[in-house]
């Protein structure tokens, strides 16, 4: 099964691709948030393109795991996208994903880094999340 995973932000939006039969994802590329209905439509043709089967929306929670102004906006665009799509749209928890991405960047040599990898957080975060997602498809 191919799966969509999006990094939802109000200016920006990282997508990445992966398989439950490889369990692997990698980064995709990033969209600039134009609005909702150019953004759905943006993704439309991604999900067509790459065969996906399931989209991922990251639920962005704050650390203490509460919801904030973004958790609402995601939720918000993720019943939007399902209502476009014909494929299913599940939320993942990805509270850390930014930070994680960021501490390992950091680690590797952090501007230089990001440069040599030629990543994008968004992208980056989408993949990890993402990553996890797979990595617990896995195991249960």
């Amino acid at each position: 099964m191919n799966v969509l995973a999006v990094d939802h932000g109000s200016k920006r939006v990282g997508l990445a691709i992966g398989s439950t039969d490889s369990g692997t994802a990698a980064p995709l590329k990033l969209l600039h948030h134009g609005g909702d209905a150019a953004l759905i439509e943006d993704i439309k043709a991604v999900a067509k393109s790459e065969r996906v089967d399931q989209v991922i929306v990251g639920l962005p929670f704050s650390t203490d795991g509460s919801s904030s102004s973004q958790t609402d906006a995601a939720r918000a665009f993720a019943a939007k996208l399902e209502a476009a799509l014909d494929v299913p749209v599940v939320m993942e928890d990805e509270r850390f994903s930014s930070r994680e991405i960021e501490a390992h960047m950091n680690a590797m040599g952090g501007k230089k880094a990001w440069k040599a990898s030629g990543l994008d957080r968004d992208t980056a975060a989408a993949t990890l999340f993402l990553q996890t997602y797979l990595d617990r498809l896995r195991t249960e």
